[in-house]
């Protein structure tokens, strides 16, 4: 396991769908420690498949020019899972659902 217990579902599924998840630079904050992945999420289907808990948090940042991003956050363990935002992602990218 490379992110956290809380976070390992979505990891599995990851691994499953086969998508890489590598460790990344923190592009906000060395509070927590960040893994990247080339797909985008459906955070409704996934919180519900993957039972993920109160202390996940999911995030789509679209700061256009300044970047955009997709994140899991985990408030317990400061690990996050970052995503491409489905605004701004290439059409052939996977959608983990």
């Amino acid at each position: 396991m490379k992110t956290c217990e809380h976070l390992e579902p979505l990891e599995r599924a990851l691994a499953d769908a086969r998508i890489a998840l590598a460790s990344i630079e923190s592009p906000y904050s060395d509070d927590y420690r960040w893994y990247g992945c080339n797909c985008t999420f459906d955070e409704p289907a996934l919180r519900k498949r993957l039972g993920l808990g109160a202390s996940i948090d999911y995030d789509e940042y679209d700061g256009r020019v300044a970047g955009s991003d997709a994140t899991w956050g985990c408030k317990k363990c400061k690990v996050a899972v970052m995503g491409l935002h489905p605004r701004y992602a290439p059409k052939k990218t996977k959608k983990l659902a």
